[in-house]
């Protein structure tokens, strides 16, 4: 499937889920204030360990936590009120509301996307994919972008040789990639690791070595709708404190993040923790206290260069992020 095609699939389930939703919205349940209910947060995917720093958070919060399987079914729990904030990709908040979705940003959770090109033993360069079958999660997710704007940037002329696999969890692409049911994969760094320990698996690349502003483009985002905000500004406001406080204990205490890793994923490795820990903290992976994780500057930064990659058509308005939340979590309120 071509990235458009992708593109255009995935709108369209957006479509299906905003009419279906939102003919479920018009309850006196969805007009309730959370109050001092316990927050319900929704994950597009299983926790891995570069949600942990989220967790710590979350837990201060007492938030309750589900996680589903893609975006669109997190989109799809806002609008039909069983959740009342959620964690997606940041283009996929962005494609929501443009597709009609009353969404709203109000905090960054990963400043950047978390992706790394792994091949099987023997295969060292982008150049040798061609023919060869390469797992990333599903049509219209981050890691479609990442491989297919790869292979055109560098390897143009093949780059519709290589047999792109939809798998669903980085977990179970690092299998079929052990296993030889992959030649590559697009996968979180914990699982690279996992690899690393049974082979000379090869990195090929990683999101940074995208042209057009990769570097720029934030990662995953916590969201809500415009009902939600306007009704439960204060609640959320304390949810996303509590998140930017989890995110300072990642950065100060490795001991407390690794106690935080045991509880929220309890199946990973614990001896490759340390060093997953040292390239999340080393690359900034979270929001800083002091710092707002975005800002009209970067926000139209990210804008522009997924929508450069046929994320969607018209220029998107920052007008989805709630910067009085974000000041007001990131202490940066003038």
């Amino acid at each position: 499937m071509t990235k458009f095609l992708a593109r255009a699939a995935l709108g369209a389930g957006l479509a299906v889920t905003l009419g279906l939703a939102m003919a479920g919205c018009g309850s006196d349940k969805s007009d309730e204030a959370t109050g001092d209910k316990k927050l319900r947060v929704g994950y597009a995917s299983a926790l891995d360990p570069n949600d942990v720093a989220d967790t710590i958070g979350l837990d201060l919060a007492g938030a309750e936590v589900t996680t589903l399987t893609d975006d669109s079914a997190v989109v799809a729990g806002l609008l039909n009120d069983s959740l009342d904030v959620g964690n997606v990709d940041f283009d996929a908040a962005i494609k929501a509301r443009a597709s009609g979705v009353p969404l709203k940003i109000i905090y960054v959770s990963q400043m950047k996307p978390e992706y790394d090109l792994v091949a099987a033993p023997g295969i060292t360069t982008v150049d040798q994919l061609a023919g060869k079958r390469v797992g990333f999660h599903a049509p219209g997710s981050q890691t479609e972008i990442f491989i297919e704007n790869l292979l055109e940037q560098k390897i143009p002329d093949t780059a519709d040789q290589v047999k792109l696999v939809a798998l669903e969890e980085s977990s179970r692409r690092a299998q079929a990639l052990a296993a030889g049911q992959l030649d590559a994969a697009v996968l979180e760094a914990i699982n690279y690791a996992e690899l690393q320990k049974q082979g000379d698996y090869q990195e090929l690349a990683t999101w940074n070595d995208l042209t057009g502003g990769a570097s720029a483009a934030r990662g995953t985002a916590w969201i809500t709708t415009e009902k939600k905000y306007e009704s439960d500004k204060e609640a959320l406001t304390e949810l996303v404190k509590d998140l930017q406080e989890g995110y300072d204990v990642a950065y100060a205490d490795k001991e407390a993040w690794l106690a935080a890793a045991e509880a929220a994923v309890p199946d990973v490795d614990a001896s490759l923790l340390p060093a997953v820990y040292e390239t999340y903290t080393e690359s900034n992976m979270y929001p800083k206290s002091g710092e707002p994780p975005i800002t009209p500057e970067s926000f139209a930064a990210t804008e522009t260069f997924y929508r450069s990659l046929g994320g969607w058509d018209d220029e998107q308005s920052d007008e989805i992020v709630a910067y009085d939340i974000v000041e007001a979590a990131s202490g940066s309120a003038k």
